[in-house]
């Protein structure tokens, strides 16, 4: 009960969820509602901008329009009046830079042209007569505006506007506009603390405005929003468009409005970085996120406190399973409370224990199947020995030396009892050879010697069905084979020779010069190891060899007739 009193309080922690949910929904709308703020403060700003921006070309555009409905008629007053109307306008209205009356057929009025002659160089006036007759030449039916350009006295962006005076069409008049003071009252107008607002003409060059954005004719038709109002303005040239939103990807991104002002076609456009322009959302987010980081924290601890009795013990099931699990039986978890934690801690330990006695009759079968096994091996070269008095105790020899050659290349464990089983085994096919051959005290003929040759594979062939000597046969079958590939049966070479039947094969030899035979005497130890020395590299592995050197002047061997260890002379 008390396990499921700490599981049932565990889940009421978890309540925090509900908690986590209610301030997301309204993180998330809020942040909504901040967003649309900001946006629709930009759609303000962007208004008053263009109402401002309106007015300060139609101020002095209705001022030099105003000629054209002079009483009587412009081009029917002396020209001294003409003169005077075209002064009064200059010294009226400070954005006029300059003014000139063209005739029906779009020739100059000599007298009839006037410019500020402290605003405006001599040489700027015939850029703005050469601008006028561009706008006349592209035929006029009302007041039209020319691309803005620079002043070249730096006083600011000039535009030229012009248009028809009478119906029918008695003269034209065109007028250079300043817009310096536009430009001041955008380079003041702030949008945040990095924001801007500046204007540009239809094809996406600058006009004026905040920023670095660049002089005057700066193509900024790149700038997202602009470049947003220019495509909208391909498919509905003429409507009067207006939007507010995100633009760009990134640190380029933009909360921007944009508007268009009708009679010139210039686009007035706010711009301000979006986390200056959502900076209250993202303060709103901390002090939401701060309140439910607290609520989180204080359910963990509670979690915490409340599982802790629950999640100790299950570590200490998984630690003690663990040992369990790598074999050591028997092994208990120490767990004193009484509940069903306490009462698994009982099963376990029980079924440990079981485990451990279990696993002790097992290790002794098992013991007592290997020793089975290795008597059956040793019976096996007993009956190969018992034919040839001379070989007595050969195949044990040859098993223990390659025994110490494996330890001392740092073989494992299981390989060490293959070299055992192998060493022992290694001429059992010499079973499948004739009595009077194998006793012979001569030396063989070349038939009988290649009848001798044959004993590997026998041997193979009669271990080859026993499942546990699989990882022998290759002892059996290739302990004659030879490091530069001439030895039989399968004249394998080098290290394609497998490194247990290239032990069996030195320790073979070492026994072979150590042991008495019918047509030699057993060699002493120095004397064996100097002909081993010989055929390393020719019919033995040269790396086994010095092992078997290693092991000799370490800790010996047991030689034919010596009950201890024998070394080489240090």
């Amino acid at each position: 009960m008390r396990l499921f009193k700490a599981i049932l309080l565990l889940m009421l922690v978890v309540s925090i969820i509900p908690t986590v949910m209610v301030g997301w929904l309204s993180v998330s709308h809020t942040r909504e509602l901040l967003i649309r703020d900001a946006q629709e403060l930009a759609q303000e700003r962007v208004k008053q901008l263009r109402l401002k921006a309106e007015r300060f070309l139609e101020d002095p555009t209705e001022m030099v329009v105003g000629l054209s409905s002079v009483p009587g008629g412009f081009f029917t007053l002396p020209r001294d009046t003409q003169r005077s109307h075209i002064a009064a306008v200059l010294n009226q209205r400070q954005e006029v830079l300059a003014l000139t009356v063209f005739s029906a057929d779009k020739q100059r009025q000599p007298g009839l042209q006037a410019f500020a002659v402290h605003d405006m160089a001599p040489s700027a006036v015939a850029e703005h007569e050469e601008r006028a007759r561009a706008l006349l030449n592209a035929g006029l039916t009302g007041v039209r505006y020319s691309d803005v350009v620079a002043s070249p006295g730096g006083g600011g962006p000039v535009v030229t506007l012009a248009f028809p005076v009478g119906d029918p069409v008695q003269g034209y008049m065109a007028a250079d506009l300043t817009l310096a003071g536009l430009r001041q009252m955008l380079a003041q107008e702030r949008v945040g603390s990095t924001g801007f607002a500046y204007l540009a003409d239809r094809h996406g060059r600058l006009i004026t405005g905040g920023g670095d954005l660049g002089a005057v004719g700066e193509d900024v038709s790149k700038r997202t929003p602009l470049a947003h109002l220019i495509k909208q303005r391909e498919g509905t040239p003429d409507t009067e468009l207006f939007h507010v939103g995100n633009f760009g990807e990134g640190r380029d991104a933009v909360v921007a409005a944009y508007s268009v002002l009708p009679e010139a076609g210039w686009a007035i456009v706010s711009e301000q970085p979006v986390e200056h322009a959502y900076r209250q959302v993202e303060t709103m987010e901390r002090r939401i996120l701060a309140g439910l980081g607290g609520a989180i924290l204080v359910a963990l601890v509670l979690a915490a406190i409340f599982s802790r009795n629950l999640t100790q013990p299950l570590k200490t099931f998984m630690a003690t399973s663990l040992e369990l699990a790598r074999g050591k039986f028997g092994v208990e978890v120490n767990l004193r409370q009484k509940n069903e934690l306490g009462e698994l801690a009982q099963t376990f330990n029980y079924m440990s224990k079981q485990l451990l006695a279990y696993d002790m009759e097992t290790r002794g079968l098992y013991e007592s199947l290997e020793k089975g096994y290795l008597e059956t091996i040793v019976a096996l070269a007993n009956s190969i020995d018992s034919k040839d008095a001379y070989t007595r105790g050969h195949s044990q020899r040859v098993g223990d030396v390659a025994v110490e050659i494996g330890r001392e290349l740092k073989l494992t464990e299981r390989e060490l009892r293959q070299l055992q089983y192998g060493g022992i085994l290694h001429d059992i096919g010499k079973i499948g050879i004739v009595e009077s051959i194998l006793t012979k005290q001569s030396r063989l003929t070349d038939q009988e010697m290649a009848t001798m040759r044959e004993h590997p594979a026998i041997g193979d062939a009669i271990i080859g069905p026993v499942t546990f000597l699989g990882p022998v046969r290759a002892c059996v079958r290739h302990h004659h084979e030879r490091w530069d590939g001439t030895g039989y049966p399968d004249k394998l070479k080098g290290e394609s020779i497998p490194l247990l039947a290239r032990i069996v094969a030195c320790a073979d030899t070492f026994d072979a010069c150590t042991s008495t035979r019918p047509y030699q005497k057993a060699m002493p130890l120095e004397k064996a190891m100097e002909i081993l020395d010989n055929l390393s590299g020719a019919q033995l592995d040269p790396k086994v060899v010095l092992a078997l050197r290693a092991v000799l002047a370490q800790r010996g061997v047991r030689l034919e007739g010596h009950r201890q260890p024998v070394k080489l002379a240090s």
